[in-house]
């Protein structure tokens, strides 16, 4: 992998992580209603299963086509399942009058694996991988180097833009004081993962 091959797949991750999709919509929704650790958490989780589908596709095409065959249903719609009860519970959350407060019912972990989730059953990921990923990487000549080399553009690349999203969108929940505006903020929430839950059974 040459210096020019890394920087064109550094930009298409990039890109990639940047259009709206279900990725995307999850981030900003975990980040308005939940604060920027648990985006950012859950920002990893999609890099987590980035990283599985580049270990598949280094693997070779054909292994990660079989594993892709075999499991992509199921997870697809076990992802689209959580994501509509994510909805759910944002969407009937607790608010507290101003001055209050009460616990997240955000844990680490569900952030973790909702990143996951939306990861592995993304179609945009899988797509990107199974089709685009050999055009910037010989998959046959690849060494253990270069495999740091496209684990950290994958960080650099599609965890920094959904860091950014987690960011700014975590600064847009902070604005909203009232209770009335949190009751329409976890609405809002709920609506975005409800989205990311429709667009994947959109796309099956």
């Amino acid at each position: 992998m040459t210096i020019a091959s890394g920087l064109a797949l550094f930009f298409a991750m990039a890109l990639s992580a940047l259009v709206p999709g279900p990725s995307v919509f999850a981030t900003i929704s975990r980040s308005m209603g939940s604060g920027m650790k648990q985006g950012m958490l859950l920002a990893l989780g999609i890099l987590i299963a980035d990283y599985i589908f580049i270990f598949l596709a280094l693997s070779g095409l054909s292994a990660l086509s079989k594993v892709l065959g075999e499991v992509s249903f199921v997870i697809k719609y076990v992802g689209i399942a959580y994501l509509f009860w994510l909805a759910y519970v944002s969407w009937t959350a607790e608010v507290p009058e101003e001055g209050e407060s009460i616990p997240s019912q955000s844990s680490r972990f569900s952030s973790l694996l909702t990143g996951v989730v939306v990861g592995l059953s993304n179609p945009k990921a899988i797509l990107f991988y199974m089709g685009f990923f050999p055009a910037f990487v010989d998959v046959t000549q690849i060494t253990g180097l270069q495999v740091g080399v496209i684990l950290l553009i994958s960080t650099v690349g599609v965890g920094g833009v959904l860091g950014t999203y987690a960011y700014s969108a975590a600064k847009a929940g902070k604005m909203l004081k009232s209770k009335r505006e949190k009751q329409i903020l976890n609405k809002v929430s709920g609506g975005f993962m409800a989205s990311c839950g429709a667009f994947l059974f959109a796309k099956s």
